[in-house]
């Protein structure tokens, strides 16, 4: 399985990157970055991206038969540009690039990193962060609705997790379930990737849960 991920060089991406490594099931990986990854791996690829509103006939051939893209790029503060105009700039190129490549019933799984705490509802009175998470709401909805545009070969996935740690903090006690470890949040999201899900958006929870599940099968 070909899989396409983004925002590798960082910190959930690079967890991304280490667990799509070690899944016999993912045999290709498309690491679309704007730098060189220090990792070399039989199975990775780096694709050097200058600009994400944009893709170049090469860079799509390179994309063909994937079956999955997991996209972790941009940090929970930047805005509309790389949030909303970047996301979608990637959506529209693979759906005219990727899903005509894709073999007959095969689908393409498209996971879209957010957070926790994100709204989509637009009129809610927020009493932080109002405009960073409606405009995450606002992306969430655009994921929802390729469903619709691109049909069946097209499945959406967003996940929402909470502050991702290395390991237990120190200060996990106060915060409850306001954190996951990026090693079970990494196991969850690769694994929606490979093999999907019933529920479409999942919170810090659930893929606390299930990466957990994953790991202890190790």
């Amino acid at each position: 399985m070909k899989v396409i991920l983004t925002g590798a060089t960082g910190h959930i991406g690079g967890a991304v990157l280490q667990r799509l490594l070690a899944v016999p099931a993912v045999t290709s990986i498309i690491v679309l970055s704007r730098r060189e990854l220090t990792i070399k791996d039989a199975k990775l690829k780096t694709i050097i991206i200058k600009d994400f509103l944009h893709y170049e006939k090469d860079v799509l051939d390179q994309l063909a038969g994937a079956e999955a893209c997991i996209w972790v790029l941009g940090t929970p503060t930047q805005g509309k540009d790389v949030h909303d105009d970047m996301t979608f700039a990637a959506t529209t190129a693979f759906a005219e690039n990727v899903l005509p490549t894709l073999e007959k019933g095969k689908q393409f799984r498209y996971l879209y990193t957010s957070g926790a705490a994100v709204e989509r509802d637009q009129n809610a009175s927020l009493w932080f962060l109002d405009k960073t998470r409606k405009l995450r709401g606002v992306v969430e909805l655009g994921v929802v609705d390729l469903e619709k545009q691109y049909g069946e070969q097209w499945k959406s996935y967003i996940v929402r997790p909470a502050a991702v740690t290395t390991g237990k903090p120190i200060w996990s006690f106060v915060f409850g379930g306001w954190w996951i470890p990026k090693e079970e949040l990494a196991a969850a999201m690769v694994d929606i990737a490979v093999n999907g899900g019933e529920k479409q958006t999942l919170e810090s929870a659930e893929l606390w849960q299930r990466g957990q599940a994953l790991l202890d099968q190790q």
